[in-house]
């Protein structure tokens, strides 16, 4: 177990390169041990020590570097948003509006679900620490709903959507149903995932219908 970052004499230039790089692996093995050790134990049970332990480094790193456990989950949760931010896993955009709103709520439901340990914990500090839930909230906002604003965009300039329509609002409506489908229906009400597919898909064809360009 690492006790502390290694020593570094005052004036050694030589030594800000290694020290940099030693804080900035010992605060991603943190990290990436408490982002589990949350996922399995939840936020209340999980303690500083198994933390800690799972990284290999010494507890108080904890304080120092993210003011305690608190602080590490903010910031695992800060990290998962930025992971989020790089990019939706859709295929291309298409030329059918309602197969793209059942595409994204589909696969969004999918990633959901493979996160749904994590994102219990996310949800329920959210709660309780208005930190938690404003991360959240910017995770949606700069991840999900720009993903699906611009593919609806694309959409709207093949003629596909009213060109009248509001998209910021309707892919901010969308994206919060792929998280009640994703989290409440699956998680929470423990339906099938053949059941959301269907919700999915017939939701998908209701918003299609009302996007689509007046006669």
């Amino acid at each position: 177990m690492l006790d502390d970052e290694p020593p570094c004499a005052r004036g050694d230039e030589g030594c800000t390169g290694p020290r940099k790089r030693d804080r900035e692996a010992t605060a991603k093995a943190l990290l990436d041990a408490g982002k589990a050790v949350f996922a399995e134990r939840g936020f209340d049970a999980a303690t500083t020590r198994e933390i800690a332990a799972r990284a290999g480094v010494n507890e108080q790193l904890i304080q120092r570097y993210f003011g305690g456990k608190s602080g590490l989950l903010l910031a695992v949760v800060e990290r998962y948003g930025r992971e989020e931010a790089q990019g939706c896993t859709l295929p291309p955009t298409g030329t059918c509006v309602e197969a793209e709103i059942a595409t994204f709520l589909q696969c969004q439901a999918e990633h959901t679900w493979a996160c749904r340990d994590f994102t219990k914990v996310m949800l329920g500090r959210a709660l309780v620490d208005p930190a938690i839930a404003a991360e959240m909230g910017r995770t949606l906002s700069e991840t999900r709903i720009p993903c699906l604003l611009s593919r609806l965009k694309a959409l709207r300039d093949k003629g596909l959507v009213d060109p009248d329509a509001d998209l910021p609002s309707i892919a901010a409506g969308i994206a919060t149903l792929s998280f009640g489908l994703g989290f409440l229906d699956q998680v929470v009400f423990a339906e099938d995932s053949d059941r959301v597919c269907a919700v999915a898909r017939s939701l998908a064809a209701t918003i299609a219908r009302g996007l689509a360009p007046k006669r």
